[in-house]
């Protein structure tokens, strides 16, 4: 009952906007003493304002259909965001319940398709419908399909305790409203909405690291034979002080480099294919396009470390070695700036 009234109470501002003076009259007389003085207050508003209040017999309310008229058709929602947590993948998904309110669960999946966080809440309609809101006006628009969601976050649940890590308690308790597990990684669902944009080219990658905030990602892959042979190729020479030789460095730094191959084509691609999704929602279609067939080719080539933009990408991912190391006390010296631990 309680919810019911939490309903009706959400409703009366509404109510109140449309000066819909039955259908609050109609509920003057409502079982829960919070709706009928909320009740109260808004035919006093509308009558201070001149509308006629129409008389009603009175009578026990119960809720019948009118908890779900009142409420409209709910659907459920889903949104991301991929530039709060650098390289991940930040999510809401509501879920209605059947008589009110809604389930909202919040999250942070990795690169690696691992659940780094869930949480469970209990939102109320009148949450809901902000919360809603708040999403169209930021995106314009543009939703994430739920079950998408879903198969990402099942899939992700899988992969981690595949991987022998736990997951939170609220994540198999949600479990029977996300449904089964897929067999694969679910493929990111902007490539239709995309298809008109201009497909991406290797002069194309120094803004697209850029507008991806890529330096700010961790390590995705293992970076140490590629600095180990740098320092072979460099020697003792003076430290390269521009790009383009820095750049020309790595790529011979790469050559022959197939340990490099898995998490190019892993978490590399996976998290190039969510930042496609992010730029999608943010309304930056060009680049989403961009970061897509950017995670395509690292997954579809033979030998991903031999494409001609993959060492201006593992700079950026030599840069955030560089911080993660010099945050640890690492000691400078190694080529391109780059440091390591002892």
């Amino acid at each position: 009952m309680a919810s019911d009234s939490q309903a009706v109470l959400d409703s009366i501002p509404s109510l109140l906007e449309q000066r819909d003076a039955q259908a609050l009259v109609q509920l003057r007389d409502h079982d829960d003493k919070k709706v009928r003085k909320a009740v109260r207050k808004a035919l006093h508003t509308l009558k201070s304002r001149g509308v006629t209040i129409p008389d009603a017999e009175s009578k026990n309310w119960s809720a019948g259909n009118l908890t779900q008229q009142l409420r409209g058709e709910l659907e459920p929602m889903a949104t991301i965001d991929a530039r709060a947590v650098p390289g991940a993948l930040r999510f809401m998904l509501s879920l209605p319940q059947e008589v009110s309110g809604a389930r909202l669960y919040v999250g942070t999946l990795s690169p690696e398709d691992r659940v780094l966080e869930f949480a469970a809440y209990q939102q109320t309609d009148g949450q809901r419908g902000r919360l809603e809101r708040d999403w169209l006006r930021q995106s314009e628009g543009r939703r994430v399909p739920v079950e998408w969601m879903k198969a990402r976050l099942v899939w992700a649940r899988s992969n981690t305790l595949s991987k022998g890590f736990s997951v939170p308690r609220a994540l198999d308790e949600a479990l029977p409203k996300l449904g089964d597990a897929p067999e694969q990684r679910p493929e990111p669902f902007v490539g239709e909405p995309l298809s008109d944009q201009p497909a991406f080219e290797a002069g194309d990658i120094d803004d697209l690291l850029v507008v991806a905030n890529v330096q700010q990602w961790p390590p995705l892959v293992d970076l140490d034979p590629v600095l180990q042979r740098a320092a072979e190729i460099h020697g003792d020479k003076p430290q390269p002080t521009d790009d383009e030789a820095r750049t020309e460095l790595m790529r011979q730094a790469l050559e022959g480099q197939e340990d490099l191959r898995e998490g190019l084509s892993g978490p590399l691609a996976n998290a190039f294919e969510d930042a496609a999704v992010g730029l999608w929602v943010d309304g930056n279609a060009a680049k989403a396009r961009h970061a897509l067939d950017v995670a395509r080719e690292l997954r579809q080539s033979e030998t991903p470390e031999a494409l001609a933009w993959v060492p201006r990408l593992l700079g950026f991912q030599v840069a955030s070695l560089l911080r993660s190391v010099q945050a640890q006390g690492g000691m400078p010296g190694m080529p391109g700036g780059a440091t390591r631990s002892a």
